[in-house]
């Protein structure tokens, strides 16, 4: 698995426990990104409530919102401290393949239902200004 940030492990568990909600995309993502929600409808057959995904046109960034909120952002711009953020480092396909290999990995791993499979700091409480300051 690459060596992604901990902000992308947070959003990938993000996604990983809600329930419905809307995953935005750029166009290039768009299979991936419905291919994604098939696997881990999958692997968490108790999801009942798949997210959407809702394509962005041919440039943009990627966002799921769920409940009223953004959930995780990667994009240039920092959204609301309650957002995850995780800052582009890469194209947003090599970090949307990123995700896609984390939330996964993850999935298969057993999350949300397991303890101690949640990847790095998933017994933590999140804290997203302290990752906004460590990167």
């Amino acid at each position: 698995m690459g060596d992604w940030p901990p902000s992308m492990y947070e959003a990938a568990r993000r996604l990983l426990r809600s329930t419905g909600g809307i995953l935005h995309v750029p166009d290039s993502c768009l299979d991936s990104a419905r291919i994604l929600i098939l696997e881990i409808s999958d692997e968490i057959p108790s999801m009942v409530m798949e997210p959407k995904v809702n394509p962005l046109g041919p440039e943009g960034d990627i966002f799921y919102e769920c409940d009223g909120r953004i959930e995780f952002y990667f994009g240039v711009v920092a959204p609301e401290i309650e957002t995850c953020w995780v800052k582009p480092s890469d194209r947003i396909e090599d970090m949307w393949e990123g995700f896609s290999g984390v939330a996964i990995h993850l999935a298969r791993a057993g999350y949300p239902g397991c303890l101690g499979c949640g990847g790095p700091g998933s017994e933590e409480i999140w804290d997203e200004k302290s990752s906004r300051m460590s990167t």
